[in-house]
C-alpha cells in the first residue's frame, strides 16, 4: 500500500471518526426501517464520483437520514461524502408487500484531497427500497446526484452522478 494511501486512508477514518458520534447521537433508538434491523446500515455504493465505496446511513428519524460514504477510484483519491436525506413514504404506496419504497432528496457534500484541495455540494434525488421480511434487514437505492464541485485551483465544474447502494441494518 503506497503512503498517500495509507494516509488517505487514516484521514477518512479520523473524519468518520469525528463525524458518526453527533449523527449517531441524534438518532432516535426507537425507529428501524426494518423490523429486525436497527438504525444504523452499513453497505457498498457503485458510481461516480470514484468507481465503488462503503457507505453508511443513520436514520434520524423516520424521515431524516445521515448517508456517509468513502468512495475510491482505482487507485487514486479517496472522496469523503456526507449527505441529510429526507424521506417521502406516501408517494409510492407498496402493495403485496411488506416492504417500503421511499422517494428522497438531500444536501450534502463531498471532500477530495489530493494535489488540490476540491470540495463540492451535492443535492441526491432517489428511491430507495426498504425490505421488510424476517432477517432481511437491508435496503436498495438508486440516487442521480447533481454536483457543482469547487477547486483550490479557482475552477469549478458541474457533473452529474448515478449511484446505486445498498445498506444491512444492524
Amino acid at each position: 500500500m503506497t503512503s498517500g494511501l495509507k494516509k488517505t486512508l487514516l484521514a477518512c477514518l479520523v473524519a468518520a471518526g469525528f463525524l458518526a458520534p453527533p449523527a449517531m447521537s441524534l438518532a432516535d433508538s426507537d425507529y428501524h426501517p426494518t423490523n429486525d434491523g436497527g438504525n444504523f446500515g452499513l453497505g457498498l455504493e457503485f458510481g461516480d464520483p470514484g468507481n465503488w465505496g462503503i457507505t453508511g446511513k443513520i436514520w434520524i428519524d423516520r424521515v431524516n437520514a445521515f448517508q456517509p460514504a468513502v468512495k475510491f477510484n482505482g487507485g487514486g483519491a479517496a472522496i469523503l461524502q456526507l449527505d441529510y436525506l429526507w424521506h417521502n413514504f406516501d408517494i409510492i404506496r407498496m402493495r403485496d408487500t411488506d416492504g417500503e419504497m421511499p422517494l428522497y432528496i438531500g444536501l450534502g457534500g463531498n471532500l477530495l484531497l489530493q494535489n488540490t484541495v476540491e470540495i463540492a455540494g451535492r443535492v441526491p434525488v432517489g428511491v430507495s427500497y426498504i425490505f421488510d421480511k424476517k432477517n432481511v434487514p437491508v435496503d436498495i437505492y438508486l440516487q442521480a446526484v447533481p454536483t457543482l464541485w469547487f477547486s483550490t485551483g479557482g475552477s469549478t465544474a458541474f457533473d452529474l452522478y448515478g449511484e446505486l447502494g445498498a445498506h444491512y441494518y444492524f
